[in-house]
């Protein structure tokens, strides 16, 4: 695992182990798309990607909880749902959560997600010595 739970904990993570691992799927993802795979095969992984992981999972969280306001599933792995800010019964007033367009387009792309990876990864190589963000194809790749 490039990031395992304890050292997230450790990191000072606060999620539950499973909602963690459905985060660290995603970022792993993210990351051996960015970098072509490279870091696979690999069983030590540097300092840079541990960060990397944890800070893509604290992303993806904070995208969550502005997607889903209502979603306390980053926190208790259960799931209430909705965009209702704000309810009130006698006068029906009923409030939402509006998400501006420019904040929606940032966390429905993974524009800044992408950006992250390789601001962490700049110049890190994996065990075979290879650059992992080289764009181009090393021999016998």
């Amino acid at each position: 695992m490039y990031l395992t739970y304890e050292e997230y904990l450790n990191m000072g993570g606060t999620l539950d182990e499973t909602t963690f691992n459905d985060y660290y799927y995603q970022a792993k993802a993210l990351i051996d798309y960015v970098t072509f795979n490279r870091l696979k095969n690999d069983t030590t992984f540097p300092i840079e990607l541990k960060y990397c992981m944890f800070r893509l999972i604290k992303m993806y969280v904070q995208r969550n909880s502005l997607l889903n306001p209502n979603d306390d599933s980053a926190s208790s792995g259960s799931s209430s749902g909705g965009v209702v800010s704000s309810y009130s019964n006698d006068g029906v007033s009923v409030s939402y959560n509006v998400v501006s367009a420019d904040k929606l387009v940032d966390y429905t792309s993974d524009a800044e997600s992408i950006k992250l990876v390789k601001q962490y990864l700049a110049d890190v190589k994996n065990e075979a010595g290879r650059k992992v963000l080289y764009r181009g194809v090393y021999p016998n790749e």
